[in-house]
């Protein structure tokens, strides 16, 4: 993703304010009962009324999962990925068609609803654009309707937006076995915990494990991008076996992990945690604890299926995320 910069924000003329298309209203409670529902409707949540568009749209055929499946597992999940979420700036990366069809990145938002909030930023080539910001479970919603799968919100929020309030390390396999994933993961905690800083694991919900640490927004992205290349680089060194830093896949071994310290720049995002996947099987970036990492998780363990009953049956591993923030002693 591009690095992009604050300027001032988006007057309301600067994104063309659409109109809400007339329809049956319902409540969240009245739309996940919905029975195989066709067309479009709208969602009263809260004071926000949001449409809602060609609902039995098949957007994983393997599965026979539709648009209202995925719109229903964001609603049944909205009070635990809203704080990950909520006043963010947002990548839309959009699939109208499904995983199986074209997909694009949206940053330049050129028209919404009223009640979607927008922040005027400017890129590396010097563009000015109106990005998409989660406010509300209809925001989220609405972009959901929009064909984004996935949700990628900054590292930081409006408030702090050169400052992330976290950092985080992709364990990314390419051709590696499943298993040295954990064990770098393992390894992760153990470089972590010498440290005293509290790490949050998720599986990627695509092919690897992030591990995030959660940080008082004090520094900004360039310090924070170097602490976690210097955490990347020393979890490589304790297992240069199955672990690299090295990006060339052509210089790593089939067997190493490679520890990705590189989206923690800013303007990059990554899946946040429960995020849908626009993968195979509609797999979700799943928060875990590291007891369920050492007992050998997989990705396919959790999908938009089954985590909403997962997590009242376990409960949320992140539930503490953003109480465990750590204040980094940096020189």
């Amino acid at each position: 993703m591009p690095s992009v910069k604050k300027k001032t924000p988006t007057s309301p003329q600067s994104v063309k304010r659409t109109r809400l298309k007339e329809g049956p209203s319902v409540t969240p409670e009245e739309f996940v009962a919905l029975k195989k529902p066709k067309g479009d409707l709208v969602l009263q949540i809260g004071s926000e009324r949001v449409s809602l568009t060609s609902l039995d749209r098949v957007y994983w055929p393997d599965q026979g999962l539709t648009k209202f499946d995925l719109l229903s597992y964001y609603l049944n999940i909205s009070s635990h990925i809203m704080p990950f979420l909520k006043d963010r700036p947002a990548i839309l990366q959009r699939y109208p068609r499904g995983v199986n069809a074209p997909m694009f990145f949206q940053q330049d938002l050129e028209s919404a609803p009223a009640f979607i909030k927008t922040v005027r930023l400017t890129n590396q080539e010097g563009r000015e654009l109106n990005y998409a910001v989660y406010t509300t479970v209809g925001s989220l919603l609405h972009f959901v309707n929009l064909g984004t799968i996935e949700q990628h919100p900054w590292h930081s929020m409006l408030k702090h937006l050169d400052k992330p309030d976290y950092l985080m390390l992709d364990l990314d396999p390419k051709a590696a076995p499943w298993k040295n994933v954990l064990d770098v993961a393992l390894i992760c905690k153990q470089v972590f915990d010498e440290l005293g800083l509290p790490t949050f694991p998720k599986t990627s919900g695509s092919s690897g494990i992030h591990v995030y640490l959660p940080l008082k927004p004090k520094y900004d992205f360039g310090r924070i991008a170097a602490v976690a290349t210097a955490l990347a680089s020393e979890v490589a060194q304790r297992a240069p076996k199955i672990a690299t830093v090295q990006r060339s896949l052509a210089k790593r071994q089939k067997q190493q992990v490679y520890v990705d310290a590189m989206q923690n720049a800013r303007g990059k995002t990554i899946a946040a945690v429960f995020s849908a996947r626009a993968k195979p099987g509609a797999s979700v970036s799943m928060p875990l604890t590291w007891k369920q990492v050492e007992k050998g998780v997989k990705i396919s363990d959790f999908t938009i299926k089954n985590a909403p009953k997962l997590l009242s049956k376990i409960g949320d591993a992140w539930s503490t995320f953003f109480d465990s923030r750590q204040e980094l002693k940096l020189s």
